[in-house]
């Protein structure tokens, strides 16, 4: 049976993990201020020897704003018109369990209509463990209570940039 928003919603509310594709691969999500579910994420990520940072996925630059001490102005430029994955590196995060963001938060927009559907009714964005792959590992199965969407095989992995306060761009990845 695959599972309503509002199921999908419920679950987050109640710490549980969900399996997120959309157009850059599989993704595990939590509540980013659920001690426990955020906990588990940072221990799938050292059991699967993940590389990729803990991702805030967010529906728009409102919740961007949610996450960021200070936002700089080109910021909202960068990430409401973007059409291509893009994944932002800011100086200080916020409204995050203690010790994710402290010094730097990377932030994506999603783009998959699925995905924004659930962080409209979510009320705010998730924290992300990013896969960037065709399929969810087995230790990420076994954690998640349910999925959304489907990876797709033209899936792209996203640009990385660090943006500075003063708005200097680094790209790290293109």
């Amino acid at each position: 049976m695959i599972p309503n928003n509002r199921e999908l919603i419920h679950a987050l509310r109640q710490g549980q993990l969900l399996g997120i594709a959309d157009e850059t691969g599989w993704s595990v999500a939590a509540d980013p201020l659920n001690e426990a579910a955020v906990q588990q994420l940072i221990a799938l990520k050292a059991a699967t020897k993940n590389p990729y940072d803990l991702t805030v996925l967010a529906r728009n630059t409102d919740q961007v704003v949610m996450y960021v001490q200070k936002m700089p102005d080109v910021a909202f430029d960068l990430v409401e018109f973007t059409d291509i994955p893009l994944t932002v590196l800011f100086q200080k995060g916020k409204n995050v369990v203690a010790g994710v963001g402290e010094t730097e938060i990377a932030i994506r927009k999603s783009l998959n209509e699925d995905v924004q559907f659930l962080l409209g009714g979510f009320g705010k964005a998730v924290l992300t463990l990013p896969f960037e792959s065709f399929a969810l590992p087995d230790a990420a199965r076994k954690v998640v209570t349910h999925t959304i969407g489907e990876a797709s095989r033209n899936f792209r992995k996203p640009r990385i940039l660090r943006l500075g306060m003063g708005g200097e761009i680094e790209f790290l990845r293109k």
